[in-house]
């Protein structure tokens, strides 16, 4: 199995630390009259599959409450985070929506797969209730309506910049591209590549599809072999990017490996260092070298320990895009909260510069790593 490249502070040194932003935060709440409150609905998975970003944007969320409180809340006003677990379902996810609304929550941070965040947008939606993704990367989750917001960039967003450093900087000519058939992010992402790819003059020699519940990944990888693609893009998560990965391996690919923004650090826990030498997308990078980037990283990792997904960076801009257009209102009105959100322009965030198109989908870079020495490689920042 991979080792990180950095060390983990200790069980009792992260709940001493946490145990004193809790504080911190309670004693920063006395400021506040106890009528002087807004509800912020959190909505992530803390059980099922999700859960492994869920439990992270909830980490991220608390931690930028506290933050946005000990600086004034919104407008002399406590944040109160209100959460609710979606269960890692899209059913979960609406009636999740449904119990926010109830609870008559200002906005709405979450979810984090694309399925689930278009459940609850559907629901979020007519209640006239601002929702900002951190995660979702299918267009059609900001399509649903006016209220819906993300800090994650989109799926054909990511795709045209894959194809953009596969042509200039791994100076790929040739490519074959593994495809999910039943997962929508797999779909769009391939498409997305593609069509790049091949309007740079690349050629495609191999559009390989599977089904994820029966797929034999030597016989993919032996038909991939036979090609000699310079590239291989594989757009899916760490199941089965791992298993071709592993395959990969065992028969001597001599090509390049890419992926998008479903793989990360972790996929050395699923296969070890057979995950060397893949690139994928990403949102962010904690090696990052903007002032907020690093100032955030050491703060956060002061009490949470060393941050392996991009998902506590994501929320903490979601929470901080949403103070800064409260601010900017100068209102806790949701209609003019979601203008305000809909005109935000140069945040300087720390994922990046984020300013909204008539979407609702960030305008921002994008980041590529590479997954090398048992860690991570930050190669670049790109803007497709």
């Amino acid at each position: 199995m991979g080792k990180y490249p950095f060390g983990t502070c200790s069980h009792i040194f992260r709940v001493a630390i946490f145990l004193c932003v809790v504080w911190s935060l309670l004693l920063a709440g006395q400021a506040f009259a106890a009528d002087k409150t807004v509800r912020i609905g959190i909505i992530s998975a803390k059980t099922g599959e999700a859960a492994r970003a869920g439990l992270r944007i909830a980490d991220a969320a608390r931690f930028a409450a506290a933050e946005i409180n000990a600086h004034g809340g919104f407008l002399g006003h406590h944040v109160v985070l209100i959460e609710f677990d979606n269960k890692s379902t899209p059913e979960g996810s609406a009636d999740a929506a449904r119990q926010a609304v109830k609870a008559d929550v200002l906005a709405v941070v979450g979810a984090a797969w694309s399925a689930n965040s278009l459940a609850a947008a559907k629901i979020l939606q007519p209640a006239g209730i601002p929702m900002i993704s951190p995660l979702s990367t299918n267009p059609d989750v900001t399509r649903v309506g006016d209220y819906i917001f993300r800090i994650s960039f989109t799926d054909d967003f990511q795709g045209k910049g894959l194809a953009q450093f596969a042509l200039t900087n791994i100076k790929a000519a040739t490519a074959v591209v593994l495809v999910n058939e039943k997962r929508p992010y797999s779909r769009d992402l391939a498409e997305a590549f593609i069509a790049t790819f091949q309007s740079g003059d690349g050629r495609l020699l191999w559009r390989g599809y599977y089904d994820s519940d029966a797929v034999s990944y030597d016989d993919i990888i032996r038909t991939t072999a036979g090609f000699k693609p310079d590239v291989v893009f594989i757009p899916d998560s760490f199941k089965d990017v791992g298993g071709f990965l592993v395959a990969a391996k065992q028969l001597g690919v001599n090509s390049k490996f890419l992926c998008g923004d479903g793989i990360g650090l972790k996929l050395y826990d699923e296969i070890g260092f057979d995950a060397e030498g893949v690139y994928y997308s990403n949102h962010w990078s904690r090696w990052v070298n903007s002032p907020e980037s690093k100032e955030f990283v050491r703060k956060f990792e002061s009490v949470y320990g060393p941050i392996k997904t991009n998902a506590p960076a994501l929320t903490y801009d979601c929470m901080n895009v949403l103070a800064d257009a409260v601010r900017r209102s100068g209102s806790l009105k949701r209609k003019k909260v979601r203008d305000a959100l809909s005109e935000t322009a140069g945040f300087k965030g720390i994922t990046g510069t984020i300013s909204f198109n008539s979407f609702g989908d960030p305008v921002k870079s994008m980041t590529i790593n590479q997954l090398r020495f048992g860690g991570l490689l930050f190669v670049e920042q790109i803007t497709p």
